[in-house]
């Protein structure tokens, strides 16, 4: 994920080591492969990173094996790790790696640009962002969201101490998630803190009913249960049938009593009755979660962040109010930074329903938390 995660950067780097743009797609993801582990991985030697690269790509590269080999090989006679004196264009900053010829645009010149090249954003996305939060915040949501994701638990408060809400994982060498103490008996869950800090803004009480419509994997309705320790009756709902499965697993591991249900894009097999809160945590553009989502970011686009936002509005119209009630809280959730995914479209359920935005809140991503929004409707 890593290659792909750098992909615009690696590009980048490569083409300022070429006469012309790249256009063979097989040498193309060689290059990106090999540039990760010659710039970014300090255990592979370059020599391993060459030769290992052309030797598992040589089935496929054909005739372009002599290319692909030119270019990393020039890269690496060209990078070196004294950057002290080097302008910001022949410098990969986050790895601390320098080049002898210039390789990126200048930042006096076009700092968006430049911006973008560096953390291996859209331009489009950077543009935005900057133009929305400040070029500071900009690089904050970058450098951030290029960070491994932390990896937090939820302690079970239906089996745990429930003042041991959230704590970070540490898992020992070769240790999977599924292998560690506690897991196997339903001790705890992986969620990330802000996906938790969600769930719990839509304040469920015991006794109430409580519908998740676009609830698998299941973090927020299994976090939903157990802040009422079990005394809620929660329906979970979702358009995949193999998800829902998953989902229906993981109540048996951790003992959680859910009633679940299939439902179509239309709609179809809601369950009936007045619920007290509706979930609604809906498919976006996960621009608050591309250090999970490493491909995602490659995806944005003014035309992909249109189509998300129709989805949702159908969603809105089709599903949603088919579940709200008078007196029913919603709480809309997303894993994006986007206002178009985010305040606007809370705005316009509210307006639906003749409802308010009692409380929202953008999480900003961070080396800690994801990032994300979440809105409680009522």
């Amino acid at each position: 994920s890593g290659s792909l995660r750098w992909q615009l950067t690696l590009d980048c780097i490569a083409n300022g080591h070429t006469k012309g743009r790249i256009r063979n797609e097989v040498a193309q993801h060689a290059i990106r492969l090999g540039l990760y582990q010659l710039l970014c991985m300090n255990s592979v030697t370059d020599y391993a990173a060459i030769n290992e690269t052309i030797d598992a790509a040589k089935p496929e590269l054909g005739n372009e094996i002599k290319f692909v080999n030119a270019v990393l090989r020039a890269v690496s006679r060209g990078m070196t790790k004294s950057i002290a004196k080097m302008p910001p264009t022949n410098v990969f900053q986050a790895f601390d790696v320098g080049f002898t010829k210039s390789v990126f645009a200048d930042p006096k010149k076009d700092s968006v640009l430049a911006a973008a090249q560096q953390h291996s954003f859209p331009v489009f996305l950077v543009k935005r962002w900057t133009e929305q939060v400040g070029a500071e915040q900009c690089a904050m949501r970058m450098h951030a969201l290029n960070q491994p994701a932390q990896l937090w638990r939820r302690m079970n408060a239906l089996k745990s101490n429930a003042e041991e809400v959230c704590e970070k994982l540490k898992l020992k060498a070769g240790e999977s998630v599924a292998s560690a103490e506690g897991f196997a008996d339903g001790e705890w869950s992986i969620q990330d803190i802000t996906s938790w800090q969600t769930a719990m803004a839509g304040k469920a009480r015991p006794d109430e009913k409580v519908l998740d419509l676009c609830a698998a994997p299941g973090g927020k309705s299994f976090a939903v249960y157990e802040s009422t320790l079990g005394k809620i009756d929660l329906h979970a709902c979702d358009v995949s049938s193999s998800r829902l499965d998953t989902m229906k697993l993981e109540g048996v591991r951790l003992q959680h009593q859910l009633t679940y249900h299939h439902i179509s894009k239309d709609g179809e097999g809601l369950p009936p009755g007045d619920f007290d809160l509706v979930l609604c945590d809906v498919p976006c553009s996960n621009s608050g979660v591309f250090n999970k989502r490493a491909e995602a970011r490659h995806r944005f686009s003014k035309k992909y962040l249109h189509e998300l936002e129709t989805l949702q509005n159908v969603f809105r119209k089709k599903i949603l109010s088919k579940v709200v009630g008078e007196n029913t809280r919603v709480l809309y959730s997303t894993c994006s930074l986007e206002p178009e995914e985010n305040e606007m479209m809370a705005a316009r359920i509210a307006k639906d329903f003749s409802k308010t935005v009692l409380e929202e809140k953008t999480f900003e991503p961070t080396a800690e938390n994801a990032g994300g929004y979440a809105a409680l409707i009522g």
